[in-house]
């Protein structure tokens, strides 16, 4: 069974360029459906797909058109043209972009043996759902994000024993309960991203099967303005070899 990690933010309406990327960004999954539809762009049905843009981008041009057979092939072509035109002003992709994702998370009951709190994150088997803008790629939560570098053994918050006490009684309220919930940051590089469901030349939307590979994890508590403990994947490599 694979588990899945649902994003703790809500969908950003921040530009692709944005400082900090995250697939939670409709338009930045989106980006990657363009780049994909402009790399193969000779293998789809010219005509189709100039129908397809026409429809959903001309309508009305398509309506004053539709019932004449030669006034609709030109628009076809021209449509297929302007498509053309904004693929070729898309922002390709940068391998080397950190992405950065914020889930929420929960760390357990003091582990006195090994003096840490285990914490509840990715593991080896875990993915993300994301969604596009619904015009190359899907609109609903079906392109996936895999890690392959993701390690359970990781999650963890150690604390000598001292400081676990008083950072529990911080965290008691007033119902006698213990607040345990904190906030897992992950940065990671995407390593490969490529079709699930294609895109095709009547315009049905794609789906991306995502691969990235985790660079660090900051487990930080609620409001984000303290982390409690930050372990370095590139380290953490090394340390294995």
């Amino acid at each position: 069974m694979k588990k899945i990690i649902l994003i703790l933010v809500c969908l950003f309406t921040m530009p692709v360029l944005a400082e900090k990327l995250d697939l939670g960004n409709p338009l930045v999954v989106e980006n990657f459906g363009i780049n994909i539809v402009n790399e193969k762009l000779d293998t789809y049905d010219s005509v189709a797909l100039g129908l397809w843009y026409l429809k959903s981008n001309y309508r009305s041009k398509w309506n004053r058109v539709r019932n004449d057979e030669f006034e609709s092939d030109d628009a076809k072509t021209w449509a297929f043209e302007q498509l053309k035109k904004k693929l070729s002003k898309i922002q390709s992709i940068d391998k080397n972009m950190e992405y950065h994702l914020y889930l929420n998370a929960k760390f357990g009951k003091y582990d006195f043996k090994t003096q840490s709190f285990p914490v509840e994150a990715l593991s080896g088997n875990s993915y993300m759902s994301y969604l596009g803008k619904g015009e190359f790629v899907d609109r609903y939560y079906a392109s996936k994000l895999f890690f392959e570098n993701a390690d359970e053994s990781v999650n963890s918050i150690p604390m000598k024993k001292p400081d676990a006490k008083k950072f529990i009684k911080l965290r008691r309220t007033k119902y006698g309960t213990i607040d345990r919930k904190i906030i897992a940051h992950y940065v990671y590089t995407i390593t490969n991203y490529t079709e699930d469901k294609e895109f095709t030349s009547s315009g049905s939307p794609m789906t991306i099967k995502f691969t990235a590979k985790l660079k660090l994890v900051e487990f930080m508590d609620k409001k984000r303005t303290k982390v409690l403990h930050k372990v370095d994947f590139t380290q953490l490599e090394n340390t294995i070899k």
